[in-house]
């Protein structure tokens, strides 16, 4: 039941879930199979389900990237890459599986057993059925390389060129150095992009379990001693305060701390600068930020090149911008593989025509970041947040020496007899940048964000004095509250967080479930 049309927020319920993006929707459906009822709550406009027919074309079109749209509008605060880059985070049903490139790789099973160190049962062991049980979810395939655009098919003609393996798959625990076409959790029978919402809550709205309250801005939690209670809440009608027995926070990497912090809970110092009275001291709340940093090198394409695509396109084409991703390695890598580079085909828009980019990532960065309350305003939940990436900081120089290493490899790709068939000029930043110094003092001023927060609420034992959640997700020292989403993670992995996020969520849902089941 989606409330609306007069209905008020409840003032007390069992279980409520904050945040309806990937790992919202997955801890909501899986508590209410099981027989729980859960009031959820949601900041952005709910649209109704996939049949419905009420969704934006944009949001379900994933072709296009609607970044900008329903988007929190966080901004960058970190002194290197693009001056106050934006940092969008989906605000709206289904979080950012509603509005992401839908890429649906996995990562490296050395993620998880790395992670399991400290936190019993997140093995890659542990987690690979919930992989493969997400991605049925999400309708997740590898497109034919019919499907591909001209320009992707042309990369992996160019992968093998420059001595890319072509891998068959990456919905794998252990995929290898190489090229793939990448998988991807798009319907293949309607072609939308297939989000949190329509894969788990779609087949629950209408139990008498399950309340949605979307257009619901989450202020703070409410607390007595060391249990949550509940929480206060700005609705579409105002100011509410709703008691709960448990509440569980996926509001994401940059969401969840900045609840904790409004709430008095975390580094006790800087909650108490921030005029707010500490209640329970957690310095780990807002640290341990990562995302991959991540360059993008622009071409012009030939004439011949935008004939090709406005022929696939004319023809049916899905024009999609991300087709192949490959796995790569720095001069410094130690592990499987260490870089992404994913080819970007961008479709034109007004006064522009096609744009090609060879964009790179860093998959395993050291640097680490912080989330941190609007010194001016911080008790108002609107407020823009500090959100400083510290990207290319760490003491030992590895984030820029493999950021240096991608760009020199998207180059050498853009090289490759095929590719230069497709390509008239390099945008960006062009032949007067070519030694290793010159690309990184561009790097240091052109670095963006891949989409990718997490880390900002670590997972592992409490004698950590970083740490966040235990293993469950429960946050130590209090009752009565649980994360679930990307911010705990212990690093970010070697892989898009899309999926990743979503098997996080079911392994935390599986634990709760088990918890109930047990009295």
């Amino acid at each position: 039941m989606t409330l609306g049309n007069g209905r008020a927020l409840p003032r007390a319920a069992g279980t409520v879930v904050v945040g309806a993006g990937p790992a919202g929707a997955v801890v909501a459906a899986r508590l209410v199979e099981a027989g729980e009822e859960v009031l959820l709550l949601e900041a952005g406009p709910d649209f109704g389900s996939f049949i419905g027919g009420g969704w934006p074309s944009e949001l379900l079109d994933p072709t296009l990237m609607p970044v900008a749209d329903f988007s929190w509008n966080y901004l960058s605060a970190c002194q290197h890459g693009v001056p106050d880059m934006a940092l969008q985070r989906a605000r709206v049903m289904g979080g950012c599986s509603s509005h992401n490139g839908a890429a649906a790789v996995w990562g490296h099973r050395a993620d998880y057993d790395a992670w399991a160190v400290e936190n019993p049962g997140w093995s890659a062991a542990d987690l690979e059925p919930l992989f493969h049980e997400v991605s049925a979810r999400l309708r997740v395939h590898v497109a034919p390389e019919a499907w591909l655009t001209p320009f992707h098919r042309a990369v992996l003609a160019a992968a093998a060129e420059a001595g890319y393996p072509i891998i068959p798959d990456l919905s794998s625990l252990d995929p290898e150095f190489g090229f793939a076409i990448g998988p991807v959790n798009i319907d293949p029978m309607t072609g939308a992009r297939w989000n949190a919402a329509f894969a788990y809550l779609d087949p629950i709205r209408d139990s008498p379990r399950l309340r949605i309250a979307a257009d619901t801005l989450v202020d703070r939690l409410t607390l007595d001693g060391a249990r949550v209670t509940g929480l206060e809440v700005v609705g579409p009608d105002g100011p509410v305060r709703i008691a709960a027995e448990r509440v569980i926070l996926a509001g994401g990497a940059y969401g969840t701390p900045l609840i904790l912090l409004r709430s008095g809970i975390g580094p006790a110092d800087e909650v108490r600068a921030a005029g707010i009275a500490p209640v329970h001291d957690l310095p780990g709340v807002g640290r341990n930020l990562q995302d991959h940093p991540a360059l993008g090198i622009p071409y012009r394409p030939c004439p011949e090149a935008v004939a090709m695509m406005d022929a696939f396109v004319a023809a049916g084409g899905l024009p999609r911008e991300e087709g192949t991703i490959g796995l790569a390695r720095s001069s410094r890598c130690a592990g499987p593989y260490d870089l992404h580079l994913y080819p970007v085909a961008s479709r034109p828009v007004a006064g522009q025509g096609w744009r090609f980019t060879i964009a790179a990532a860093v998959m395993a960065p050291r640097s680490r970041g912080t989330i941190r309350l609007n010194p001016a305003s911080p008790r108002d939940p609107e407020a823009a947040p500090v959100i400083d990436t510290n990207y290319l900081s760490d003491p030992e120089g590895y984030d820029l020496d493999a950021l240096t290493d991608a760009f020199l490899l998207a180059r050498e790709l853009s090289a490759q007899p095929t590719m230069q068939a497709m390509l008239q000029e390099e945008l960006a930043p062009g032949p007067a940048v070519s030694t290793c110094e010159e690309i990184r003092a561009w790097l240091l001023h052109n670095a963006v964000h891949d989409y990718h927060p997490a880390g900002t609420c670590r997972m592992g034992p409490a004698s950590g004095r970083e740490n966040v959640v235990d293993a469950s997700g429960r946050v130590h020292g209090l009752d009565g509250v649980i994360v679930a989403d990307a911010s705990i993670m212990p690093f970010v992995t070697l892989a898009n967080t899309n999926i990743p996020t979503f098997v996080g969520a079911e392994k935390i849902a599986r634990d709760l479930v088990g918890q109930v089941a047990t009295g």
